[in-house]
């Protein structure tokens, strides 16, 4: 695992006259984890949109997956996936879980299968329940998935765990996590990294993700985990 999926260099955004980000340099390895903390209004969530190739820096170079950013950022788009961002991809709280997978699944379909049947989304949470048990074998324990359930019922680690299985429909290669600290309960917070470090035991899959308080995240000699501190402009 030493290939560079994400490299950037002197990357910086400007927009409505002031500094979002500035110089970050990256490196992170296929497989790896990049953890990006910074307070908030540190720029954390418009950086991951920017890796995402959802948003156009203004300054420095970016390559993701091979590709140069912005000028391949749809090819980017397909390969990298937000698990939920507020105000980009937020979930509807009207809908139920599996009401939220059979969108999901449609979107991954060709244009003239506009549906998902029971049966596909039955298995999809099938598969999510059979990650959920590895998960728990890793310490993680999460919640499991009500299908039935609206979401606007869902606690905090349940809905984020939503966001995580319905960006992963698509096998993107990168997973983007963003704002780990809207978990209020530390637990909750620990109990999402160890399920992200153990999701990519299991699936080839590079996870950008962000926080202000990096505390919970599990680190070990050797693995490919990369801490990025933004500093508040």
């Amino acid at each position: 695992m030493t290939d560079t999926l994400i490299r950037a260099e002197g990357l910086g955004l400007r927009a409505g006259g002031r500094t979002v980000y500035s110089d970050v340099d990256l490196d992170v390895p296929a497989g790896g984890t990049l953890v990006v903390r910074g307070r908030a209004g540190s720029g954390k969530t418009s950086l991951l949109l920017t890796l995402a190739g959802r948003m156009r820096p203004s300054a420095g170079t970016l390559t993701v997956l091979g590709q140069t950013l912005p000028q391949r950022a749809a090819a980017v788009r397909r390969r990298v996936a937000l698990a939920e961002v507020r105000g980009v991809n937020e979930l509807d709280d009207a809908l139920t879980v599996e009401q939220h997978v059979a969108e999901r699944l449609v979107l991954h379909q060709p244009w003239h299968r506009p549906w998902a049947g029971g049966r596909q989304v039955a298995e999809q949470l099938e598969r999510v329940e059979q990650f959920l048990a590895l998960t728990a074998e890793a310490g993680a324990d999460v919640p499991a998935l009500r299908p039935k359930e609206f979401v606007s019922d869902v606690d905090p680690l349940e809905r984020m765990v939503l966001g995580v299985v319905l960006a992963l429909i698509g096998k993107p290669d990168v997973l983007v996590v963003d704002d780990v600290d809207s978990l209020r309960r530390s637990e909750d917070r620990r109990r999402a990294w160890e399920s992200l470090a153990a999701l990519q035991e299991t699936t080839p899959l590079t996870v950008v993700a962000s926080c202000s308080d990096a505390s919970d995240v599990r680190w070990h000699p050797g693995d490919h985990r990369i801490l990025l501190d933004l500093p508040e402009l």
